[in-house]
């Protein structure tokens, strides 16, 4: 027999309140089995306005400031949560009578109040400039296609040499992304990636890796970048111990690559950061009392520390600078300049000799610019010149280690120099782009072509060079012959790049290991 059915309510059903997907503060993957309706003919797509959107900033709801279910007004630009009746994104769309919004996860346009997606070809450039995106064969040519490109006010740029935007003294973190641009083999790595959907994706990685995206984003509505998401995830990361106020780009570049490190290692310890910035020296060491005993050692490092001459006291005139070869600098490595040092407590002297072992595709040159004196950190304004192409570290080698390093030269890519007082002076950085053979100065937003021989008078701080054999496709050589091991070793924490205790290694902008 028919069993009877209950009654649903004592209300007729017309007076019942209809609840429909529009009511429910939902994302875009719930649809409470209710399929959104398509248009394709939407009255109110004039009204966007392409020169307010901003998709450089957290995508956070202005009113709660939530990061979640976000849409985007695409008339003013600002970030409301939510689609149905009781969100501010409702709300606002009816005050203000702006109706076309994009859901900031899935690119997604929508009409509110009227609750149907739009779909429309109109809208892609929107979508590309909110997640840019390229495939193998564009990242393959990155560096042989040169391209240019305009901005909707009329601003010309050059994709993926574009100014960043300094928020709040960020000028140190802006240089060392613009140095990783030119690291090829990593900058391809980043533009590829996808964070991984099974776990929360790393907030720095993910947002490297967009940053770079916008960097390098042919179709963007402004000739510039703003860093926000990536300097809020860096922040956060470090306990602002970089963030609002003015830091060393060493200390951040030596965090940032052991942060990156940990994050891609793989289970046998390598990773894309070792792979193209880690090299290996050889330490002499030994008594400053007793020089007969030696004990050697090899360190692996992603930084060569190169110390400067003190600047003269007496000088011929007002106007006089030091200059020093870069050739002079790099007598360190030779295997026999000695370098003494204090043991902290001043009980012991020691001497250390260094020599390299292995020389990495990527080579990292700190020059030693900045002395704190107990009482205020002094700058030493001495000029290095050095050679734009054709470095060669062959005289540097151990001569054990020779047949194991073929290829011995390099070509600088990026120069970090530093102007003004040592605690108020601003960075910026020259970087080789490798499409047009160009130099490029970049500070902060400003990007001004240079000669090569400006290059090389400029107070250099940090300086990043690549090996010769590395392709235009990232592709370098890898040499799988055996370097010879040494006899002995010595204990595990005597830094090998710098003359310091280990607890001022993070100061220094040291990685050991």
């Amino acid at each position: 027999e028919a069993r009877a059915q209950p009654e649903p309510s004592g209300e007729p059903e017309a007076k019942r309140p209809r609840v429909d997907e529009e009511d429910e503060d939902e994302g875009p993957a719930k649809t409470h089995g209710r399929a959104v309706p398509q248009r394709l003919d939407c009255p109110y797509l004039g009204t966007i306005n392409r020169h307010v959107l901003d998709f450089d900033f957290e995508k956070l709801c202005s009113v709660s400031l939530s990061g979640e279910n976000v849409y985007v007004d695409l008339v003013d630009g600002k970030y409301f949560q939510g689609r149905g009746q009781d969100t501010h994104a409702y709300r606002h769309a009816l005050e203000k009578g702006h109706y076309v919004w994009m859901n900031v996860l899935d690119s997604k346009v929508y009409c509110i109040p009227d609750g149907y997606e739009v779909v429309d070809k109109s809208l892609e450039d929107i979508k590309y400039n909110l997640t840019p995106n390229f495939d193998e064969e564009e990242i393959e040519h990155m560096s042989t296609k040169v391209q240019y490109a305009k901005a909707l006010d009329g601003t010309d740029y050059i994709p993926g040499c574009i100014g960043l935007n300094n928020i709040k003294n960020s000028d140190y973190q802006n240089v060392i992304v613009q140095c990783l641009c030119t690291v090829i083999p990593l900058r391809n790595f980043l533009l590829a990636y996808q964070p991984p959907k099974e776990r929360k994706p790393d907030p720095v990685l993910s947002t490297l890796a967009e940053l770079f995206r916008k960097m390098y984003n042919p179709r963007n509505f402004k000739g510039l970048v703003s860093p926000h998401e990536f300097y809020q995830a860096i922040g956060k990361a470090t306990s602002k111990k970089f963030y609002a106020k003015q830091q060393d780009p060493v200390a951040f570049f030596s965090w940032l690559m052991g942060y990156l490190h940990r994050k891609l290692k793989s289970r046998e310890g390598s990773s894309m950061i070792h792979d193209v910035f880690q090299g290996e020296v050889q330490v002499k060491l030994c008594s400053a009392t007793d020089e007969a005993r030696v004990t050697e050692s090899k360190e692996k490092t992603l930084l060569l520390t190169l110390q400067l001459p003190d600047e003269p006291l007496f000088k011929d005139n007002l106007d006089f600078i030091p200059q020093v070869p870069l050739f002079n600098l790099l007598e360190k490595f030779n295997g026999e300049k000695p370098f003494e040092t204090i043991a902290k407590g001043g009980e012991s002297r020691e001497i250390r000799r260094y020599s390299l072992r292995r020389i990495p595709p990527y080579i990292v040159f700190i020059v030693k610019r900045f002395r704190n004196n107990n009482f205020f950190i002094e700058k030493n304004p001495t000029i290095v010149t050095f050679p734009m192409k054709g470095l060669d570290l062959r005289d540097y080698i151990h001569p054990d280690c020779q047949p194991a390093n073929p290829e011995t030269k390099y070509d600088l890519v990026a120069n970090v120099c530093h102007d003004g007082k040592p605690e108020k002076g601003t960075y910026k950085v020259q970087v080789f782009h490798h499409p047009t053979s160009q130099w490029f100065e970049i500070h902060d937003l400003r990007v001004s072509q240079v000669l090569p021989q400006m290059v090389v008078l400029t107070e250099s701080y940090v300086q990043v060079y690549q090996r010769q054999d590395v392709k235009t496709d990232g592709e370098f050589g890898k040499f799988e012959m055996p370097i010879p091991e040494i006899s002995t070793e010595v204990e595990t924490g005597v830094a090998a790049e710098i003359e310091m205790a280990p607890e001022d290694l993070a100061e220094a902008g040291i990685i050991i290991g």
